[in-house]
């Protein structure tokens, strides 16, 4: 499958494969990730990809900057060139490789959707118009800050946020936003916080509601929809970026809880509950652990407009919970899902010496995984391992481990 051609790929920080051929992407990144379990595993691992790798985010986030021009004779050693005044410009997008301060003017993108550019268009119109300051990352000072998008890729609903440091006119924001999603919800968030993150202070709803929908369709081996499951998402909320491909993966493990039959489920590093509740209806009972405050109420919220009753939330770091609430053993199945950075040493040794039959184990970062690995497989053996490509054009891929204590 060739690549379609972005005119920002030489600069932009947001795509760092798109020049290699889809399937070279995923060759690449089969073969680091044989590498990086050579010690534990030497077969084969498989690869789920991406049916369609454009235009598969469900999220982005951009940054409105005002920021230096580049010239390229800045980096020329020439005395004239160091006494020519600097000049500014205002940009709305990605970040440039490598840097904080400085954001690609985007007007083509392959990985969010198609009408992307449009808004992007519409907004830097009104903005102009208004003639509001993008925030200088430098100087900390400017009214407009980050844009972020959510598209729920199975129903069809939009939000946009603005982040800002004070006022501006809503009602113009409104119309501009409208003129390219009508249909949309838009809020205004407030940061005034010195960090370069969308972490807003407030947030207020301009049109339509503070959430969108989005739901999950979970199959069996023939490939028919088993379970259907639907998440309230905020503009913060915790959901995997790329819907399609991640449903691939929860149908997955929900196909090996399912053979595994266990009474108790501990979702260990649960986040919002996504496993929980995608295998709900496969046990007595499924315990989830996270240690993120309000991933734990959509968790909460979600159960109940599932109508899922036997989830429990517990917000806790999983190492501290662990610790307090031993783990049964009997009929218990423990599933790992945990950030970039891995286990906690101390929730490693009690998974690993747990005495839970099985333990299925889901990783963004191979390198934690091979970590954590030397630490659980003291006890247990892996019985399969297998690969997800949830990031397109990204060196990143996510991987699922199954366990089985020996």
């Amino acid at each position: 499958m060739p690549n379609r051609p972005c005119s920002h790929f030489s600069v932009c920080g947001g795509c760092a494969l798109l020049n290699l051929p889809y399937e070279e992407q995923v060759a690449q990144k089969r073969a680091q990730l044989q590498e990086t379990l050579k010690d534990f595993w030497t077969a084969d691992i498989p690869v789920t990809v991406t049916d369609d790798p454009f235009y598969f985010r469900n999220k982005v986030e951009l940054g409105f900057c005002h920021q230096v021009k580049w010239r390229d004779d800045y980096n020329k050693k020439d005395p004239a060139n160091k006494t020519r005044p600097l000049e500014f410009e205002q940009a709305l997008g990605f970040k440039y490789k490598g840097r904080f301060d400085r954001a690609v003017e985007i007007t083509d993108c392959l990985i969010f959707n198609e009408k992307l550019p449009a808004l992007l268009a519409a907004i830097r119109a009104w903005a102009e118009k208004e003639n509001l300051p993008y925030y200088d990352q430098r100087k900390h000072t400017g009214i407009l800050r980050h844009l972020m998008l959510r598209e729920g890729k199975n129903t069809g609903e939009e939000i946009v946020v603005l982040f800002v440091t004070d006022d501006f006119n809503e009602k113009t924001f409104v119309a501009a936003v409208e003129s390219v999603l009508p249909n949309a919800n838009i809020m205004v968030a407030v940061n005034n916080g010195l960090a370069d993150t969308a972490a807003p202070e407030s947030l207020r709803v301009l049109k339509g509601k503070d959430h969108i929908f989005e739901k999950i369709l979970l199959s069996g081996p023939d490939g028919n929809t088993e379970r259907e499951v639907i998440f309230q998402l905020s503009p913060q909320s915790f959901f995997q970026t790329n819907t399609k491909t991640a449903q691939k993966m929860y149908s997955r493990v929900r196909q090996v809880v399912k053979k595994i039959a266990p009474k108790r489920i501990y979702d260990l590093y649960g986040g919002a509950g996504s496993f929980s509740l995608s295998c709900a209806d496969l046990c007595e009972k499924s315990i989830c652990v996270e240690s993120v405050a309000p991933a734990i109420y959509n968790g909460i919220e979600n159960a109940k407009l599932n109508g899922v009753k036997n989830v429990q939330f517990f917000c806790a770091k999983v190492e501290d919970f662990v610790k307090q609430q031993p783990i049964e053993k009997k009929e218990a199945l423990i599933i790992l899902d945990p950030p970039r950075s891995g286990m906690h040493p101390k929730a490693a040794k009690a998974v690993a010496e747990s005495g839970v039959e099985n333990v299925l184990y889901i990783s963004c970062n191979p390198v934690t995984l091979a970590a954590d690995l030397k630490i659980l497989t003291q006890h247990y053996k892996i019985l399969h391992v297998e690969a997800f490509d949830f990031f397109p054009h990204t060196p990143h891929i996510e991987t699922f481990v199954q366990l089985k204590l020996k």
